[in-house]
This record gives structure tokens, C-alpha cells and sequence, in this order.
């Protein structure tokens, strides 16, 4: 691959994962090991690693540290997955190391025999660029899994971080919660700066593999048992950690257990409250319970599985009632929807609307999005254009949900909001 055809191979879809760690760690090798000069929080999970990673970076750079955060997926641009304090990677930056990187990746696919993944790329980008910038901390979100995805190419890490688990990418992951648990439990080190893995109060099935992996290790497994005390329009106000009254910046009734990971992950590495406080308070995270507009509420949401769907609609249900809504739904081919549109049917009356993901060799077409839909019985419309889906649920003037995949927000935002 070279030139133009590296760049597009870098900035495209990548329909196949490929798990295991020689590829990264051959690319990182060559360019002198830049992950061994940094620390990281590692972020692992099902969902809510984004709005982890989110709260986390927020409150380590309100304590004054330069702060990498590495995210997947991007909604509108490559870049989005590189930050430093808030800002993306620029195109200059991340062209000039894809240019070095180039080379490198030609020569692992002739050894190997096989060319690193788009997220290898990516990682090993990161890891330069962050290493370029001096950063104090990285915020790193896993990419699939946990054991053998390339973020796990550090031989240590400041402080895990294990979200929500669930059943997603069974085909790589396994096919149960507890075998789900024990590849997300890779990214628990021996090697801990806090001598800590923070998660939250998981299926009976998945504690065991992580309190067996943290023992193993030898770092202690906190478990975040926030307690809500009630909201503020759409944004939380918890406790956690002894802490009290605190305020979520992203919007959201699940966003409490995102935030008190983060709390106690601050915590666990001596952050001071005041920062904690003001951090998570300016924590936002777009595509995630994200009011798009009033008048009719309009309101994205990136949950993708069935633990995402059903705390977007305790979210729902929570602020709005059971007010009549339109759903506008997107979904790759492979994820199962009958209980994800069996949620969003509930509540008052629901009328759906199928669309596709544009340009995603994984996305379900609107019509077959819709059939399938159909003979699980559940009817409703569809566009094959997201523009013309949206109006269609702007003339309806009701509540509005556009959900099923975060890769729509992209369509959504070039077509829809004009960005």
C-alpha cells in the first residue's frame, strides 16, 4: 500500500477485526517504543467506555495534567480518536505520521503476511502522537474486547477502568457474560501505578473473572455503588466515593455510573476533589443522550446493543414519560434488534422509521432493516437517506430518538445539521 491508497486504507471502514498483539507491538518496536514513556488509564467495557474516558480526561486536565485520550469509534472524523486537552489531532500531525508509519506497515505485512488493521494504525499513531506532546496521562479506550486488543500492547498501566458489561461481538468475545468478563480482564496489570481496577456492580456471571484476574495481579477491585439524588433537567446528581452532590455534564440517568467510575478512578490516583467536582461537571460526550434540538425534542443517542438501548430508555422515561415518540433506527447487519425496538416500543405510542448507514459495508439497508423489523412485529417506515428520514419525524412533531448506531451520527450531522 502506498501514497494515497495507505492514506485510504487508514482512514476507511474496517469491516474485520483481526485480534492479537504481534502486529502493534512489531510497528512499535520500530519507532522506539513510545507506549513505555507514558501513563495510561486503560478503559475497558460494553458500554460507557466513551463517556468514561470523557469524564476521566475532563478531570485530569482540570487538575492541570497534559492529557492524551485515545477513543473509538470517530463520529465524524479520523482525528476525533486522538486528542490532547480537548483538542483533536490535526490533519498536518496525523498525515505526518501515517507518512512514517507507512513504511513500517509495509514491512510488517511482508514479515507477517498479513498488513496491520486500521485500529493497529491508529493505536500506534496515538501512542507517537502523545509521546511527541509529553503527556502526563493517556486516557485509553479499548478498542474490542480487552486481552488481545492492540491498546493492550502496554505492559502496564496507571489504573483500570471496567464498564457495564453485555453481550456484543459474540463472534470474537464469546458468548457469555462470563466469557465476555474474562476478555475485558485482560487489561488488568500487574504493573499499577494505583494498585487499582475500579468497576461497577456487575452480572452475578462477571464478577468472578474480574475479581479472580485483579487478585491474580494483585491490585485491589473496587466496585462504584453511586446513589442518585435526582436531577437537574437531563443531567445527574449523585454521590460516590464519599463525595456528595455531584453533577454529570452528560446528559443521561446511566451517565451516574459512567461519572462514578471516573469519581472513583480519580480517586484511586490522588486527584483532589475540587478538580473532581469541576471535571465531571464539563464532561460532555456527543452522540450520547445528545438534545439536538427543541421543538420538537430531538435527541441522538449511540446505544447499539441491548444494554445501550436500555439505558437510553430509562433515560427517556425518566425525563419525558411516557410521551409519544418517533424512533428513528439504524443498525449493522449483525446486531440482533428485537429486544432493543421491544424497549423503545415502550411507554406511550412509538412509531418507527428505518434508515441506513451510509457508506458501511456492515450497515443494514433501510428496507431490510425495516422487514426484518416487520416480521418480528414491529412496522414502521423507511427512508434510505437520514435526511429524509428526519424530516419525516420533524413533520410527526413528536420526541424524537435517532439510535442503533453511532457510525449514523456522521450522516446525520453532514446532512441533517449541516456540519
Amino acid at each position: 500500500m502506498k501514497n494515497n491508497k495507505f492514506k485510504e486504507y487508514a482512514n476507511s471502514f474496517q469491516a474485520v477485526t483481526v485480534p492479537g498483539l504481534e502486529r502493534i507491538a512489531m510497528i512499535l518496536d520500530t519507532v522506539g517504543n513510545p507506549e513505555k514513556k507514558l501513563k495510561f488509564i486503560h478503559v475497558a467495557g460494553t458500554n460507557g467506555k466513551g463517556s468514561v474516558s470523557a469524564n476521566m480526561a475532563c478531570i485530569l486536565e482540570d487538575a492541570g495534567f497534559v492529557t492524551g485520550k485515545y477513543i473509538s469509534p470517530n463520529l465524524i472524523k479520523v482525528n476525533e480518536r486522538i486528542s490532547v486537552n480537548g483538542i483533536d489531532i490535526s490533519d498536518e500531525k496525523l498525515q505526518e505520521i501515517l507518512r512514517e508509519l507507512e513504511p513500517i506497515s509495509a514491512s510488517v505485512e511482508k514479515k507477517l503476511g498479513i498488513p496491520p488493521t486500521q485500529f493497529e494504525i491508529w493505536t500506534a499513531a496515538a501512542f507517537i502522537y502523545f509521546e511527541k506532546r509529553k503527556c502526563d496521562y493517556v486516557v485509553l479506550e479499548v478498542g474490542l474486547g480487552g486481552e488481545f486488543d492492540a491498546t493492550n500492547v502496554i505492559d502496564g498501566n496507571e489504573l483500570a477502568i471496567i464498564t457495564r458489561l453485555g453481550i456484543d461481538h459474540t463472534g470474537y468475545l464469546g458468548s457469555t457474560i462470563a466469557e465476555i468478563a474474562k476478555a475485558k480482564a485482560g487489561i488488568i496489570k500487574k504493573k499499577s501505578g494505583s494498585g487499582a481496577v475500579i468497576t461497577v456492580k456487575q452480572d452475578d456471571e462477571a464478577m468472578p473473572a474480574l475479581s479472580g484476574a485483579a487478585e491474580g495481579c494483585g491490585v485491589k477491585l473496587i466496585v462504584a455503588e453511586p446513589k442518585s439524588l435526582g436531577a437537574i433537567g437531563t443531567c445527574e446528581k449523585f454521590s460516590v466515593g464519599g463525595i456528595e452532590d455531584l453533577i454529570c455534564g452528560i446528559s443521561g440517568f446511566h451517565q451516574i455510573e459512567n461519572a462514578s467510575l471516573a469519581v472513583l478512578g480519580a480517586i484511586a490516583l490522588g486527584i483532589p476533589e475540587a478538580h473532581i467536582r469541576s471535571g465531571i461537571r464539563r464532561a460532555k460526550n456527543p452522540a450520547r443522550f445528545e438534545i439536538i434540538r427543541e421543538n420538537p425534542t430531538v435527541i441522538y443517542d449511540g446505544g447499539h446493543n441491548e444494554n445501550g438501548i436500555a439505558a437510553l430508555t430509562s433515560s427517556i422515561e425518566r425525563y419525558f414519560g411516557n410521551a409519544d415518540k418517533t424512533v428513528i433506527f439504524a443498525c449493522m447487519r449483525d446486531k440482533e434488534i428485537a429486544d432493543s425496538l421491544k424497549m423503545l416500543s415502550l411507554g406511550g405510542k412509538t412509531d418507527f422509521i428505518f434508515t441506513t448507514v451510509k457508506n458501511n459495508p456492515r450497515a443494514s439497508g433501510a428496507k431490510e432493516l425495516s422487514e426484518r423489523a416487520e416480521s418480528l412485529g414491529f412496522f414502521g417506515s423507511y427512508f434510505e437517506e437520514i435526511a429524509d428520514a428526519y424530516a419525516e419525524a420533524i413533520l410527526r412533531g413528536k420526541l424524537t430518538i435517532i439510535c442503533g448506531s453511532l457510525y449514523l451520527y456522521k450522516d446525520f450531522s453532514e446532512e441533517c445539521l449541516g456540519k
